[in-house]
C-alpha cells in the first residue's frame, strides 16, 4: 500500500514540475520587453504578440521563457517589427529584428 502512495506522489510531483516549466513564460510581463526596447532606443512601442510555448524552437534559446513581438520606431526613425526574447526571473532580454 505504501508503494502505491509513493508512486502517486512521484507522478503528481512530475506533472506539477512539467506544468510549471512549460508555463513559466506566461507569467512574464510585457513591460520587460518594453523596457528592453526603450533602453535600446526604440520608441512608440506596441506589443502585438506574447508567446510562451516552445520558445526554444521559435528562435529563442533554451533558457528563454517568452517571446514578444513588437512594432516600434527604431533609433533612426524607421517603423520596424522586432522580437524580444526573455527569460523567467533572472534572465535578461534579447532583441531580434525580423
Amino acid at each position: 500500500m505504501n508503494i502505491d502512495r509513493f508512486s502517486v506522489v512521484v507522478v503528481v510531483v512530475i506533472v506539477v514540475l512539467v506544468a510549471l516549466m512549460s508555463c513559466r513564460g506566461c507569467t512574464v510581463s510585457d513591460q520587460v520587453a518594453i523596457k528592453a526596447l526603450e533602453t535600446s532606443g526604440f520608441s512608440d512601442i506596441k506589443i502585438v504578440d506574447h508567446s510562451w510555448f516552445a520558445i526554444g524552437v521559435r528562435g529563442g534559446s533554451d533558457s528563454d521563457a517568452a517571446r514578444f513581438t513588437a512594432e516600434a520606431t527604431n533609433p533612426v526613425g524607421k517603423r520596424v517589427t522586432v522580437e524580444v526574447f526573455t527569460g523567467w526571473l533572472f534572465k535578461g532580454a534579447t532583441i531580434r529584428s525580423q
